[in-house]
């Protein structure tokens, strides 16, 4: 299990969305997609290699399911450490520079951050219970700057 003193430590201060549109390392997992207009505006099966009709979004809304588990009800501890790591994400998220996210007259800024703080929850009861990496995934592309937005099979959409 994480220590979430830690994972909150790391958070704090973090850059997130700092390197959209920049490539990562290449890896048959990821499509790297140069921007919020090619993703959400403008999108395009070449872009996504093919597999746009059959992408899943990640969700951007604390009431939507998680994709990957079905995660049972938390208990007080877990809720705890849910709340803990939402607050450092929400703080370090909270000076973000929205013009990254602006494709008039669509903001995407909101869904963003609403996006890193779902995966960072899910990604605390991943670990509580067990369930596998596919959240420790998602927020490894977080940390290095990037927006995971949807996923296909095993592919991670990403800007």
């Amino acid at each position: 299990m994480i220590d979430i003193d830690e994972e909150c430590k790391k958070i704090e201060g973090f850059e997130f969305f700092s390197n959209m549109g920049g490539c990562g390392p290449e890896d048959n997992n990821y499509i790297y997609i140069e921007s919020v207009r090619k993703v959400f505006v403008e999108p395009s099966e070449s872009e996504f290699h093919g597999c746009y009709d059959g992408v899943e979004w990640l969700p951007t809304a604390p009431t939507q399911p998680d994709p990957f588990y079905d995660v049972p009800k938390a208990p007080p501890d877990l809720v705890a450490m849910r709340m803990k790591v939402n607050k450092a994400v929400m703080a370090a998220t909270k000076n973000v520079d929205k013009s990254k996210f602006i494709c008039a007259p669509h903001d995407f800024s909101i869904a963003a951050r609403n996006g890193v703080c779902f995966a960072f929850r899910q990604y605390v009861s991943e670990s509580y219970y067990g369930f596998g990496d596919r959240w420790a995934a998602i927020i490894k592309l977080y940390y290095s700057g990037h927006w995971p937005v949807g996923f296909f099979n095993k592919k991670i959409i990403v800007i």
